[in-house]
């Protein structure tokens, strides 16, 4: 979600994005983000591999198996942590039950559902909390002042301060 790495970037932090398909990475381009090498993730699923600098992972993708089978990969060798999208309830995936990794977003923001919304018009924004979030708008990070990613997850999310990370509609 080129929109993501755009607002996350706005709120001061470094982003490099991966994407498999070449459409997906032109987008990536395009938008003046980082541009993860291609063989980055075959590299970092490797037998003791470890991603130096790599301070938190976010498993976007629309294949929730991918999704689940990347996060069990990383645990442990990013710095930080690696997060990955919630799979729609009841889904029946292979890995995705009993995959590692935390899941992102409240219940009904689901695997596809944020591209969904995307695809009507959404837009990921940020927005400088002032004691209310804009209406229509769900949190989806919190950026601190000092640089911290704190994303909204099932575990709960952390009271608003800072910047927020927003979707839109």
């Amino acid at each position: 979600m080129v929109d993501l790495g755009r607002a996350l970037r706005s709120a001061g932090l470094e982003v490099l994005m991966w994407a498999g398909r070449e459409t997906e990475r032109d987008g990536i381009r395009a938008a003046g983000i980082e541009l993860a090498p291609g063989e980055l993730f075959a590299a970092a699923t490797g037998e003791g591999a470890e991603l130096e600098g790599l301070t938190g992972v976010l498993l976007l993708t629309g294949e929730d198996d991918f999704n689940a089978l990347a996060a069990t990969r990383l645990e442990g060798g990013v710095e930080g942590t690696v997060h990955r999208l919630r799979p729609p309830a009841g889904s029946q995936g292979v890995i995705t039950p009993y995959a590692g990794g935390e899941v992102l977003f409240d219940p009904d923001l689901t695997g596809p559902e944020p591209a969904r919304r995307h695809a009507r018009g959404a837009r990921v924004v940020t927005h400088r909390f002032d004691g209310a979030l804009p209406a229509g708008h769900r949190t989806l990070f919190l950026v601190r002042d000092d640089g911290r990613l704190l994303p909204v997850t099932r575990t709960g999310g952390p009271a608003p301060r800072d910047v927020a990370v927003l979707l839109s509609g």
